[in-house]
């Protein structure tokens, strides 16, 4: 069945009368769920070129400046891209730190948030209907679905369960082709400058090897824009880290401290925790480029930290008071112009050094062989000199389109 293939509502209506519908046990209601997800957007907007911009237009002329922290740019300005890209999705994810929490499929996540946050996440969710879940603070309780056609859809409680987990329990339906992201406002979570992201486990159980490409690409795509990180490890799954996990955390682009949370605590009597938690830091220390805050082991159900009390509450508490990262994406953007205008202005300097110096150099000599020389090498810096102010030029152009899109972004007026 081709639910999501343009498939008559007539005939989603006959599915849902035959097997009962969840979602408050009314089928039409079932059906007007999926059509608010189905709506087409009829206002038009500017269309989001940033991918095209940062990596056919900025990138290649990166790749001319011979940067020392090139890399370091690089991953800047493909953050940059893909919190746009979500930004425009959630405008309230601006000016806030975006904490994900990753891990293997059935780690713990969902539970672990409502630990943290008490946003009554559903749990026990299949791979397949997964959704990448944002929990913001917020004066009033509400979730919200942002649909692949940029609707904000209000949900109640049991809609929310749902689409998460019930529809596709009972009909193989998941939402997750129609649903970029849910939003869930809860003002019982007390840390109003973090936005937490649950996001889907990087593997799923007795799946294809194209399954898992395809779950570590999802999950690698929304843990790349996160500012934070904490990664839960299933103990029941090996006694601790996998190599895996290894690998997968070694490929994110955070750079800040993660912390590691053992979570389920409740399975395993202390000597294993700790024997668990110090095998976790020797394989991190050994094997991941990444820095690490701490190692920890955690009850979800009865919010409880095992071992490491009190270390979970202060990297919530660092985080949510850290104003060194909450520039906004505008002042990120004009902080790596100004640092490649100055590399260019510097660049440009040593060459027109170079320049005066040569000039001086060829009227004192009369080595033919030498003039030679010094004319192929002052044609050289010439030519940088040239190629630099052409550069100055399109990064001054370009970053001008970054900023607007940017703006634009922050209005509203890109989709």
């Amino acid at each position: 069945m081709a639910l999501f293939e343009d498939e008559p509502i007539k005939e989603i209506e006959n599915l849902l009368k035959r097997n009962g519908n969840i979602y408050l046990d009314d089928p039409e209601r079932g059906i007007d769920l999926i059509k608010k997800m189905m709506l087409r957007r009829q206002e038009k907007k500017i269309r989001f070129k940033v991918d095209d911009l940062i990596n056919n237009k900025i990138f290649p002329i990166l790749a001319e400046l011979e940067l020392e922290n090139e890399l370091e740019i690089y991953k800047t300005l493909t953050k940059i891209n893909n919190k746009m890209k979500e930004q425009q999705k959630i405008e309230l994810l601006e000016g806030k730190k975006v904490l994900g929490i990753g891990g293997q499929f059935s780690a713990g996540k969902s539970c672990f948030i409502n630990s943290i946050t008490n946003a009554n996440l559903p749990e026990g969710q299949k791979p397949t209907t997964s959704i990448a879940t944002y929990i913001v603070n917020a004066e009033v309780k509400k979730n919200v679905a942002i649909s692949v056609y940029d609707n904000v859809i209000d949900l109640d409680d049991e809609a929310m369960s749902a689409i998460t987990h019930q529809f596709f329990e009972t009909y193989q339906i998941g939402f997750s082709r129609l649903i970029k992201n849910l939003v869930v406002h809860t003002p019982n979570f007390t840390y109003p400058n973090i936005a937490v992201l649950d996001t889907p486990g990087y593997t799923k159980p007795d799946s294809s090897k194209q399954d898992d490409k395809k779950d570590r690409g999802i999950a690698r795509e929304q843990l790349n824009i996160v500012d934070y990180l904490i990664w839960l490890i299933d103990p029941e799954k090996g006694g601790g880290i996998e190599k895996s996990d290894l690998d997968f955390i070694s490929s994110l682009n955070v750079g800040t401290e993660i912390l590691v949370v053992i979570t389920k605590a409740s399975l395993k009597t202390e000597e294993d925790l700790r024997r668990i938690i110090q095998s976790a830091k020797d394989h991190l220390r050994e094997h991941s480029n990444k820095k690490i805050y701490d190692v920890i082991a955690y009850d979800s159900c009865n919010k409880e930290t095992v071992i490491g009390e009190g270390v979970l509450e202060q990297f919530l508490q660092k985080i949510n008071d850290n104003n060194n990262d909450s520039k906004k994406i505008t002042e990120q953007i004009r902080d790596i112009r100004k640092q490649l205008e100055c590399h260019i202005s510097n660049q440009s300097k040593k060459y027109d050094d170079k320049v005066k110096k040569l000039d001086k150099i060829l009227v004192q000599t009369s080595n033919i062989e030498h003039i030679s020389a010094l004319v192929k090498e002052y044609s050289r810096c010439k030519s940088m000199l040239v190629s630099l102010g052409r550069h100055k030029e399109e990064i001054s152009y370009r970053f001008a389109e970054l900023e607007s899109f940017a703006d634009m972004m922050k209005r509203g007026k890109v989709k």
